[in-house]
C-alpha cells in the first residue's frame, strides 16, 4: 500500500498542503463570499418582510380603529334615526287620536242634541195624547167633562 510506505510520506504532505491550499484559497475567494453574500441578503430580507409586516400590522390596526369608529358613528345614527321616526309616528298618532276624539265628541254632543229635540218632541207629543185620554177616562168616570187648562196642569205636573 503506497500510503503506508515511509519514504512517499514527504512528498503525499507536500501535495496534501498544496491541495489544501489550493481548496482553501477557492472556497475563501470563490464560496465564502457567494455563501456570505446570500446570507447577508437573507437576513436583509428577512429584516425588510419583517418592517413590512410591522407597517401592515399598524394599517390594519388603523384601519379597524376606523371601522369601529364608523361602525359606533354608524350605530348612532341608526339609533337617532329610528328615535327621530318613533318620536315622529308617536305625534302623528297623536294628532290623530286627538282629530278622531274631537270629530266622535262632536258627534256624541250632535246626536244627545237630537236626543233631546225627539225627547222633547215625543213628551209633547205624549202630553197632548195623556191630555186627551185623561180627559176622556174623567168623563166617563164622573161624567163631567174636565177643562183643558186643568188637564193640562194635571199633565205637566205629573210629565215634570
Amino acid at each position: 500500500m503506497p500510503q503506508l510506505d515511509f519514504s512517499t510520506y514527504l512528498s503525499q504532505i507536500f501535495w496534501l498542503a498544496i491541495t489544501f491550499g489550493a481548496l482553501y484559497l477557492i472556497v475563501a475567494r470563490m464560496a465564502l463570499p457567494a455563501i456570505g453574500g446570500a446570507i447577508e441578503h437573507r437576513r436583509s430580507r428577512i429584516a425588510d418582510d419583517l418592517d413590512a409586516a410591522e407597517r401592515f400590522k399598524r394599517d390594519a390596526e388603523k384601519a379597524l380603529a376606523d371601522y369601529e369608529s364608523s361602525l359606533a358613528e354608524s350605530r348612532a345614527r341608526a339609533q337617532k334615526l329610528v328615535q327621530e321616526q318613533k318620536e315622529k309616528v308617536t305625534a302623528e298618532l297623536e294628532a290623530a287620536r286627538a282629530r278622531t276624539e274631537a270629530e266622535l265628541s262632536a258627534k256624541i254632543a250632535e246626536a244627545e242634541a237630537r236626543v233631546r229635540a225627539s225627547k222633547e218632541e215625543a213628551l209633547k207629543e205624549l202630553g197632548g195624547a195623556i191630555g186627551g185620554l185623561t180627559g176622556e177616562i174623567v168623563t166617563r168616570l164622573t161624567g163631567e167633562e174636565p177643562s183643558p187648562e186643568r188637564l193640562k196642569k194635571a199633565v205637566e205636573k205629573v210629565l215634570g
